[in-house]
């Protein structure tokens, strides 16, 4: 809170500086009592205990986070900005006020940074919390690991540190680079820090509303720093030294690939076919724009970003509005690659379940087949790993048809119902404004503002933590 403060200070905005440094030194104060009163309690968790710590995160750390809000504008009431911190901190990026639009640089910069820090949260709390639980060994890539390269890693106590320690120098470096080359590209400084904190933490905070000539420089960078959400093998090194890690080799990025060239060549051609029967004037320069603007919109929805690119050309009252719209549903609920900033069922997921599908068809049509192996020690031949696969997909469905159900009857219409839902559940806030709907937060009670919260918690925590709850690995020591 203190960065914010020094920005609103610079800005010659004193009552919000003085109310973040404010809220910092409280923050400050009440840690250090609560370390004064556990400095003689034993800092030793189990698993379960470390499982409620990670999940009353998300709900207790954004009721820190929301106090400058709180206390700087009479129109935010404390669940409002709960519930903005939430959207923040799970990486969902939907705007539930309209501070971080319109009211300064300083709350700008710390809804950015409250979604970057929740992305790197969640990928420190999925490697040495939820991984340990071994709630499928699949999540990270473990099956991938000699036998004891890891286990000793799992089972200390400072594992959390451990992993902090390796991880955050990584997520630092990306974020900096990705601010570098937009900032060579032309982008101001202070928008480029936005835009970065934004694409890593894959929050979707407006991150490619930049009007510019070279915008397809822009969101060219962009794209590239896409693939850090489609894939953990780019970042974890353990899998990149044991490994000779080929990028095209990657199940997650092969899947990633086919899925948005595929979705891309038939949004393109069924709207190149409309145009033609429209005997709309058609250029080579409009037709690469329209293409461009398809890639780059499918790849954002599939990350579970949800930023549509500047040359994107769509028309909600098209007859083949509908169609985009439950395609790029598609892509958010497909997601991104597991262990990742990204939301969703997870690309790995799907490419297991898709083997098993291949598989059960392979063994209706040859009976006395035996199943063949493509690979050695492929993660999808894990009769676990496609168990937890297929329950977590259920829990998922189960998940959108409740909340679905629910938000239906605010807004008596099922479209916005299932749209807030897919957007709350995959953390890709940007999808329920850009289909066209509107939430306004002060035509909702209490409950649906805690139920979406709830729904944006969920949908971060992957509803693994119902699975883990249920497992008896998380009740043993």
């Amino acid at each position: 809170m203190i960065i914010p403060s020094i920005i609103a200070f610079a800005e010659k905005d004193y009552f919000v500086g003085r109310t973040f440094l404010y809220s910092s030194f409280a923050g400050v104060f009440v840690f250090l009592l609560i370390s004064i009163a556990l400095s003689n309690i034993p800092k030793t968790q189990n698993n379960f205990d470390q499982l409620v710590s990670f999940i009353l995160s998300y709900l207790f750390l954004p009721v820190f986070m929301a106090m400058p809000m709180v206390l700087c504008f009479d129109y935010v009431s404390f669940l409002d900005g709960w519930l903005e911190m939430v959207s923040a901190f799970s990486t969902t990026g939907l705007n539930i006020t309209p501070v971080g639009t319109s009211d300064g640089s300083a709350f700008q910069l710390w809804l950015a940074m409250v979604s970057w820090i929740g992305g790197i949260f969640f990928w420190i709390g999925a490697v040495s919390i939820l991984l340990p639980l071994n709630i499928s060994k699949f999540e990270i890539g473990v099956t991938d690991f000699p036998s004891g390269l890891s286990n000793e890693a799992h089972t200390s106590s400072n594992s959390v540190i451990n992993y902090a320690r390796q991880l955050i120098p990584i997520y630092i470096a990306i974020t900096i680079s990705l601010w570098l080359f937009l900032t060579l590209a032309g982008v101001p400084a202070f928008k480029a820090v936005l835009m970065s904190m934004s694409v890593i933490s894959t929050s979707g905070f407006e991150a490619t509303s930049y009007n510019a000539t070279n915008i397809f420089i822009v969101e060219g960078i962009i794209l590239l720093f896409f693939v850090f959400a489609l894939s953990k093998s780019l970042f974890i090194r353990d899998i990149n030294e044991i490994q000779k890690f080929r990028i095209f080799k990657d199940p997650e990025i092969r899947l990633a690939l086919i899925i948005i060239l595929t979705v891309t060549v038939l949004i393109f051609a069924n709207s190149f076919i409309v145009m033609i029967s429209e005997n709309a004037k058609i250029s080579i320069i409009f037709l690469f724009k329209h293409l461009w603007g398809i890639f780059f919109t499918v790849t954002s929805y599939l990350v579970t970003m949800g930023n549509e690119s500047n040359v994107w050309f769509k028309d909600l009252h098209s007859p083949t509005a509908e169609m985009t719209v439950v395609a790029l549903m598609g892509l958010t609920i497909i997601g991104g690659g597991v262990a990742t900033t990204a939301g969703g069922v997870k690309l790995l997921r799907v490419y297991i379940l898709y083997r098993n599908a291949a598989q059960e068809v392979d063994m209706m049509l040859h009976p006395n087949s035996i199943p063949s192996k493509k690979g050695k020690g492929l993660i999808s031949d894990n009769k676990s790993n496609r168990l937890m696969a297929w329950i977590f997909f259920m829990l998922f469905m189960a998940a959108l048809a409740f909340f679905t159900f629910t938000f239906s009857m605010l807004f008596d219409d099922i479209g916005p119902g299932l749209a807030l839902s897919v957007s709350a559940l995959t953390t890709t806030g940007p999808l329920f404004v850009n289909v066209g709907y509107e939430l306004l937060i002060n035509d909702l009670n209490q409950i649906f503002k805690f139920l979406l919260g709830v729904a944006m918690i969920l949908g971060r925590l992957e509803i693994l933590v119902i699975v883990a709850l249920i497992s008896p690995s998380v009740w043993s020591k």
